[in-house]
Parts: C-alpha cells; sequence; structure tokens
C-alpha cells in the first residue's frame, strides 16, 4: 500500500462512502460490487441531493441521445440493484425515494469530503505495523521495555497440543514487554469516517473509524473481542475449506495462532473470559455436541458440558462478567426444543431460564444486555424464521419483541442497553434494524454498520465483512465416470453466476436438471439442460421465502420441493413450465426434502410432527401419509428396484436403508457426517456418499451394492457445501453432479460511534 494523499470527491452517507472519481463504493469500509449504470445513477443522485431527478435527466445522464435501449426497463432495474446494494427498500426508503411518475430524490444526510488515497489508486486502511509476537499482551500485564524486537511465529499450525503449549507458554512471557509495546503502537490507528449521522460521532476524531484486522484467505468468522478490547478470537477455514478451527490475534497483529485442530464436524460462537485468560467455544460432531474452553495461549482443551446441536452449532456460549457462569443454548429436557440455560462453572448445574414452546425448533443465539441482567435470544419456531424475544437472566417468562415471520441472521445489544440491533431481510433487502429492548416499532440502525461483538467498553465492534449472505457463491460440476464408480474422465463447471447454486437433481431421461439457485435475491427453483444451458426459472417467490431441495416426477411433469413461508415448510408441486404450482402437506410442523417413488404414486418427505425428524410418505391419490422410518431419517430416495429407501438422518451422521413399507432399519455407513445430509445419490447398481473428513480432502466415494465396500472416485477441491443436497448421479452412475463453494470473509473493526 503506496503513501495517502488527498483527493476530492468521496461522497458519504450513512455507513457508506462513494468515490465520485473511480466510481467505487464501500460500506463500512468494504468495497462493494456496483454496476456501471448503478453506480452512474447513485453518483448523479448525490451531485443532487436533497433535489428530484427527473427520469429524463437520467436518460441523458446515461444513454447518448443516439443510443437506442428499453429505458424504462433499463433505467428500473438499474436502480432496483442499486436499491438492493444499499439494503434501501421503495416502500420504505432510506436513501433513494420514488417520486411517482417523474423521478428520484436522494433523501439521506450526505457530506463530501477527501478520499484517502494510496499511490496505486487503491483507498482503504494504512498499512498496520506488524505485530509478529501475540504472547505478549495475551496474559492481560504489561511490561515497560524499549526493546522492539520481535521473534514471529514459525509453522505454530503444524504443531501438537502438546508441543504447543509447552513452547509458546514460556516465549509468552519472555516476549510480553515487546507485544505489548507494538500493541499499543498500532492502537487506534485505521481510516478517518467522517459521518453525516449526529449520532456517531467520536471523542477524538468526529466520526467513525474502521480497520480491517485479517486479510486471510478464505472465511473467517465468528469474531470475538477480549474484553480490554486488544485482541480477537474468530474461526478460520485456512488449513482446510471444510473445517474451520479457532484463532486469536493481536489487533493490529499478523500472524493469527492456532488454538484448536479440529478433524471433523464444526467448531463455532468463541467467546473471551473476562480475565482474558481463556476462550469458550461450540464443537459439534456425529456424536454430539459439546461447550469447550481453551487457553488463549494455546493448550489442551478442556469439556465443560454436552450440549444439543441439531445445525452445527453448540451452545453458542457466553460468559457472564463475573466469570462465574456461562449463559447457552441448550435442552432443558430430552426431545424439548432448546431453551436458553445458565451453566455454573462451579458446579456444572444448568438452570432453565424459560420453557420453550414443544413443536418448535428451539432458542438460539443468547446475548447477554450489558448490565448482565437480561438475556437477548432467536426464537426459531420453524426453520429459517426467527424472532427476537428477552427474558431475565434470573429466569421467568420470555418477552417477544418481533413479530415478522421471516429470518433474523444475528442480533446484539446497543452499548447503552437501550435497543436491540438486528440483521434481516425484514424489508426484502437485507440490512441492519434496530428495536427498544422494551419493545416498539422497528427502525433502521444509524449507529452501528454491522452486527457483531462489542468491547465491553462499547468502544470497539468486530464483525465479518462482507456478511454470510453476501459473500457465499457456489458452482455446479458435471463429472463424467468411466463406468460405475470409476474413475473421473471429465469435470465441467456448468452452472457459476457468482450465487449460491445447489440441490441439484438430474431428470429421469437425463436430459434437463432442476436445481435451487439465488441468483434473483432468495432461493428459487431453475431447471436447464442437462450441461447446465438454457436456463429457466420455475418459481417467483420472492419475499416469500426461499423453496429448495427440487426433485423430478418419473414421468417429467412435475417438480416437488420445500418452500418455507412465513409459517412452517411445506411441500409443494410445480409443472415444468413453472405452472399449477400448489401445496402437497400442511400442518402446524415442518415437512422439508421430498422425492419420488419410481412409480410415481408416492411422495416421500421429512417431517418433524413427532418432535424428532422422520421420513414419512405421501400417496399422491388419496392424500394418506405413513411413517417410514422410526429411528429417526431424513432425505429419503427410493432404489431403483423399489423394494428398499435410503436415507440419511439430520443429526449425526451416516446412511441407512428400510423397506419401502417400514420395518427393520439397516445401517449402512458411517457416511455422509453430520451436516452432509443431502451428498448422497442412488443409481442402480450402487451409492455415491461423500465424506467430508477423508484426507487429503472431501471424497466422493462409491458404495457397491454387490460388493458391499466403499471405493474413493472424486476429491474435491473446494468446500461442498453442508446442510443442503449437493450431490446427484444419472441412473448407470456414470455421471455425477455436485456443487462446491467459496465463502471470502474477513474481519473487520469499527471504533468511535459515540
Amino acid at each position: 500500500m503506496g503513501t495517502p494523499t488527498n483527493t476530492a470527491g468521496t461522497w458519504r452517507f450513512g455507513v457508506f462512502e462513494f468515490d465520485a472519481r473511480s466510481g467505487e463504493l464501500r460500506r463500512a469500509g468494504i468495497s462493494i460490487k456496483l454496476r456501471d449504470q448503478s453506480s452512474r445513477i447513485l453518483g448523479y443522485l448525490l451531485e443532487h441531493a436533497g433535489q428530484m431527478v427527473t427520469r429524463e435527466e437520467l436518460r441523458h445522464h446515461l444513454w447518448p441521445s443516439d443510443t437506442f435501449v428499453d429505458f424504462d426497463h433499463s433505467l428500473n432495474t438499474a436502480v432496483m440493484k442499486l436499491r438492493e446494494v444499499l439494503g434501501d427498500s421503495a416502500d420504505k426508503p432510506l436513501y433513494i425515494e420514488t417520486v411517482p411518475k417523474r423521478g428520484y430524490r436522494f433523501v439521506a444526510p450526505v457530506s463530501l469530503g477527501l478520499a484517502t488515497e494510496t499511490r496505486n489508486g487503491s483507498v482503504g486502511a494504512p498499512d498496520l505495523p506488524a505485530v509478529a509476537d501475540l504472547e505478549g499482551s495475551l496474559t492481560g500485564t504489561a511490561a515497560k521495555t524499549e526493546d522492539t524486537q520481535k521473534q514471529p511465529f514459525k509453522d505454530r499450525r503444524k504443531r501438537s497440543h502438546k508441543r504447543l503449549f509447552f513452547v509458546l507458554v514460556p516465549v509468552a512471557l519472555v516476549i510480553l514487554a515487546v507485544g505489548f509495546l507494538a500493541m499499543r503502537s498500532v492502537k487506534n490507528r485505521g481510516v478517518p469516517v467522517r459521518s453525516s449521522q449526529p449520532t456517531a460521532k467520536s471523542a477524538e476524531s468526529g466520526g467513525m473509524r474502521i480497520v480491517p484486522l485479517t486479510s486471510l484467505p478464505g472465511a473467517a468468522r465468528d469474531p470475538a473481542i477480549s474484553a480490554d478490547g486488544e485482541k480477537i478470537a474468530f474461526t478460520w477455514n485456512g488449513e482446510n475449506p471444510v473445517r474451520s478451527d479457532l484463532y486469536v490475534q493481536l489487533i493490529g497483529a499478523g500472524n493469527p495462532l492456532q488454538l484448536t485442530h479440529t478433524h471433523s464436524g464444526f467448531i463455532c460462537c468463541a467467546d473471551w473470559s473476562p480475565d482474558g485468560r481463556e476462550i469458550a467455544f461450540g464443537r459439534c460432531d456425529d456424536n454430539g455436541g459439546g461447550v469447550f474452553v481453551v487457553p488463549a495461549l494455546g493448550g489442551p482443551e478442556r469439556k465443560l458440558t454436552d450440549v444439543v446441536c441439531p445445525y452445527g452449532a453448540a451452545g453458542f456460549p457466553e460468559w457472564t462478567a463475573d466469570g462465574k457462569s456461562l449463559v447457552l443454548a441448550d435442552r432443558c429436557m430430552p426431545e424439548a426444543p432448546m431453551g436458553i440455560v445458565l451453566l455454573s462453572l462451579a458446579t456444572g448445574e444448568k438452570r432453565c431460564l424459560h420453557t420453550p414452546p414443544a413443536g418448535d425448533v428451539g432458542d438460539m443465539d443468547p446475548v447477554l444486555s450489558p448490565d448482565q441482567k437480561t438475556v437477548a435470544f432467536l426464537r426459531h419456531p420453524t426453520i429459517q424464521v426467527s424472532e427476537i424475544y428477552t427474558v431475565s437472566l434470573s429466569g421467568g417468562v420470555p418477552r417477544q419483541l418481533t413479530r415478522e415471520g421471516v429470518n433474523i441472521w444475528a442480533m446484539m445489544w446497543s452499548t447503552d442497553g437501550k435497543r436491540i440491533v438486528f440483521l434481516s431481510n425484514r424489508s426484502g433487502l437485507s440490512r441492519v434494524w434496530q428495536i427498544p429492548a422494551t419493545g416498539g416499532d422497528i427502525k433502521p440502525e444509524t449507529v452501528y454498520p454491522a452486527i457483531g461483538r462489542l468491547a465491553r467498553n462499547g468502544q470497539r465492534l468486530v464483525y465479518v465483512a462482507p456478511p454470510g449472505d453476501r459473500s457465499w457463491s457456489t458452482t455446479i460440476w458435471r463429472a463424467e465416470l468411466s463406468s460405475a464408480g470409476g474413475r473421473a474422465i471429465s469435470q465441467k463447471r456448468i452452472v457459476a453466476t457468482g450465487s449460491e447454486n445447489t440441490g441439484t437433481q438430474l431428470s429421469p431421461d437425463g436430459s434437463q436438471i432442476a436445481f435451487e439457485s439465488t441468483r434473483s435475491g432468495i432461493g428459487e427453483i431453475w431447471r436447464s439442460h442437462a450441461d447446465g444451458s438454457n436456463p429457466l426459472q420455475l418459481t417467483f417467490m420472492r419475499d416469500k421465502g426461499k423453496a429448495g431441495t427440487p426433485r423430478w416426477s418419473p414421468d417429467e411433469k412435475w417438480i416437488v420441493f420445500d418452500h418455507r413461508p412465513k409459517g412452517h415448510s411445506q411441500i409443494y408441486a410445480i409443472d415444468e413450465e413453472g405452472r399449477n404450482l400448489h401445496a402437497i402437506t400442511d400442518g402446524n410442523y415442518d415437512n422439508v426434502v421430498p422425492s419420488w417413488s419410481r412409480d410415481g404414486a408416492f411422495i416421500y418427505f421429512s417431517s418433524n410432527r413427532t418432535g424428532g425428524w422422520q421420513v414419512w410418505r405421501r400417496e399422491v391419490s388419496t392424500g394418506r401419509e405413513t411413517q417410514v422410518t422410526r429411528q429417526g431419517g431424513f432425505a429419503a430416495f427410493e432404489s431403483y428396484d423399489a423394494k428398499g429407501v435410503y436415507y440419511s438422518r439430520f443429526e449425526g451422521g451416516g446412511l441407512w436403508k428400510v423397506p419401502v413399507e417400514g420395518g427393520k432399519e439397516e445401517h449402512i455407513a458411517n457416511i455422509p457426517h453430520l451436516g452432509y445430509w443431502g451428498h448422497f445419490a442412488v443409481s442402480e447398481n450402487g451409492l455415491y456418499v461423500l465424506d467430508s473428513d477423508s484426507e487429503p480432502g472431501p471424497t466422493i466415494m462409491y458404495y457397491d451394492f454387490q460388493t458391499h465396500s466403499f471405493n474413493p472416485v472424486l476429491t474435491l477441491k473446494q468446500d461442498p457445501v453442508a446442510w443442503t443436497a449437493n450431490l446427484a448421479a444419472s441412473r448407470d452412475g456414470r455421471t455425477l453432479f455436485f456443487a462446491e463453494g467459496e465463502a471470502k470473509n474477513s474481519i473487520t473493526m469499527v471504533e468511535n460511534f459515540q
């Protein structure tokens, strides 16, 4: 990064900056992709902020007089895309107001200032001096020294737990003072951002400052900031695209320190102990979930308690300020939904703060208020629908704050504890909102640019940028094999849109595929030729909830899928041309992941109507529904001889088979592992199953019905995408369809809100 120079022409509004010269838009310091026409419209509206700009003016600004375009359609599309990027709404505009039949007006407060630009043309934070030694500040003690020589970490991630502990701790004590001085040398450095919001004042500079903390390849997530506000813990998949581990880093430092070495499953939800010596986190795998602690300088993990983790996130631990307890999400009774509990670290006793309603998915993401008296949490009545509740830390009846019927992705308390800030797509677009902690009207949030974790003094916020819903893209691949279970002779990317593309299923005649894609903004059902050409959108749910897991009928006239509106998820059907949409199932419970019997007489699906997930089937002609599995079942497919049903499980791992009429349930394999329930496919003579824990990487395996043996077929290069259906095969087993995903996240810090 070069020497900063000042350049005029940077517009600032809300949490955004727009460089008028380059056309670059940044949100909280992170560059956002913006189409050329949308960029030019934004620049013109900012130049005329507060004034009505006519559609005719925009036409002359965008297109020369001799250019022939569908002006109305093109302008409407460009403005719509601009609003999507800004998280704005035409009905309740924060930035761009529509003047009916005339034009548009930019209505947010705007300031024009200087951009911090480097000589190579990039705009961003100035270079931070690298702090190679993390240990010096993690003890929480400072020594006075003028010694600035640093001893970098070398290949820490390759050391064992025991070696890591006995090597790093002595080094930490020796170079304690060095780390402290280095930390102080980078404290409070960042990008000065002049805010147009009167509530975002800084005692030091008059505006927010944004500092990128990580620049690692892959996905860095789940950031937590230490009590002193000078260290972060986070998860990162830098060692393996399938699995993340827990890392810790001094703010301003160059190299993170790896604390965990995960071989299977998922970890999440780190939180620092008040004294900064330990970090709590959750882990889920095929055997269940638990909450653990690990020393912040590295060392052996210690398990605190078992917890349930039906969605791969265990416990969501949060330390109380006295360091004596953890607030967790866990079941209070067997087979009950998850609730919020308080774990005593001295006795191991769990105290339930409330009783969640039977039939709900459960309560998750507990967050303590700044005064430590109230817990806010997300209640999930159904999949991908959540509401904000609060409950006293001493227990009692929860208070419901929101009644949105949509998914709230994350939330946090404001520093003063007077409001709860959350990320939601309540307006059809994902953005940050606020609601009073006692309930009331929901309004756009104007102080905090993102949802993350605040330091205890409220002066620093760390968060993931961009958030998960805008950082993930998946690509569908087609592979040809030499024979069923044989070597791959070709691989071709067939669907790549920069969005999520998953759930591929091949039509019975092999000519088409159906799949789920978010290219239009939310999960919709699409179909295309089997090579990915001629894509056609079949569903248009928009803000009515996502649609997924499409399955062809044997005669190829119908596609069934699951759809999650504001109520429970149900099975729907639509014809191959995208017409005649209608619901197949109903009820006050979830019905998901359908598939057809080979003769088309039945539809298999998964339902939680009995408490846990089980496979059911519905007779198409009569609507009669019968339970197929009794020990847990998910994602069922009938064998080609129509004698058995193969299925996985949502909680835990493994593959099973049961007779089509029900009966003895036979265990086939220990794969797929937790989270990869949709990563198996049935062919005529065998099964394809993903082993996500295989070395050197996630590998598609073939199970031969005759030999009852597995052999590897294809090793994937990127993340095979958990918690969705992502593997399909032709009847003869010689063609495979799978998806690979890539997330690019980094940890960012913002300070000086108040």
